[in-house]
């Protein structure tokens, strides 16, 4: 069994409004094969399907004001309510008293302990590399998770042999960031990719933090766009997922994208949306951010029991 799991930063349960909610604005075939005809929203919460739930998660950790990428991010990947650590929301970087509590408790390292194959998918150019490595404060928080255990993050090489994919899910501005060796790809030939890679790992993490700049944007156009590269991708994944075997998880930190009458984060909850071999176990026992990297340590530890 393989867990995939795509974490959407930004993406909340809004209304039903095509004028503010580029859900029910864009075509996402995929996810409308995964959840039906009754897409998530504040009037559908929850839904079930014979492929997949969606669920309602709760993304404000019990604290006042509007959740951010740090302490939310930190929740879900080391299993902690950070907000409540630090006294308040916190981002779009971790908290620095956060910072050991990630590397000790994260979902990579969990995992390796008990001897499962972890892969972070995400590919990055060596000028953020860099930039990171003269600034380590300014490391996001899955980042920070897999370098901790990896010794470092995939590269431009790893983009161009087909070992990772780029943030951007296509891989449009690598020449830009001086690596012209490397073309961008469809979205599905993403998936495809992320498929691969998971097969040979017990979890594999892809991050997609496009749909949270759309949100911040504002820009319907942009934000339609961003949603539906992101359904072509999951919609490669699918043509080669095997719902029998593996589990697919789709999560968020906090809402955005799902109200861009609004510049800023909201306190909706996040869809969590899964599919496959685990579906079950998985929506029962994820009701806050907090609670997603237990489950998954959890059903990937009895998998490799058996």
């Amino acid at each position: 069994m393989a867990v995939y799991l795509i974490f959407w930063d930004g993406v909340g349960y809004g209304k039903v409004d095509p004028e503010t909610n580029p859900f029910f604005a864009a075509r996402l075939p995929a996810l409308s094969t995964l959840c039906g005809d009754n897409l998530f929203s504040l009037r559908h919460t929850r839904v079930s399907t014979p492929l997949a739930t969606v669920s309602s998660v709760n993304a404000t950790l019990g604290v006042a004001g509007l959740p951010q990428s740090g302490t939310g991010q930190t929740a879900l990947f080391a299993g902690v309510n950070a907000a409540k650590i630090v006294g308040r929301h916190f981002g779009p970087y971790p908290y620095s008293t956060l910072v050991p509590i990630i590397k000790e408790k994260n979902i990579f390292k969990r995992l390796r302990h008990i001897g499962a194959r972890v892969r972070f998918a995400n590919g990055f150019p060596d000028r953020y590399i860099d930039y990171l490595s003269a600034h380590p404060s300014k490391m996001p928080v899955v980042a920070l998770a897999f370098a901790s255990v990896n010794g470092g993050l995939h590269t431009h090489d790893d983009i161009r042999s087909g070992s990772a994919i780029s943030a951007d899910i296509i891989g449009s501005r690598w020449k830009e960031l001086g690596h012209a060796g490397i073309e961008a790809v469809q979205p599905e030939s993403a998936g495809h990719t992320f498929h691969e890679l998971g097969s040979k790992c017990d979890f594999i993490l892809f991050e997609y933090f496009i749909t949270d700049k759309a949100g911040h944007a504002q820009n319907m156009t942009a934000a339609v766009e961003a949603l539906e590269r992101a359904d072509r991708f999951i919609d490669g994944l699918l043509t080669r997922f095997d719902f029998a075997r593996d589990t697919l998880v789709l999560i968020s930190d906090h809402g955005n994208i799902e109200d861009l009458s609004v510049k800023t984060h909201t306190r909706n909850p996040v869809p969590l949306i899964v599919a496959g071999k685990r579906k079950d176990e998985l929506t029962r026992a994820v009701r806050t951010l907090t609670g997603l990297t237990p489950a998954v340590t959890a059903i990937i530890a009895s998998d490799l029991a058996r």
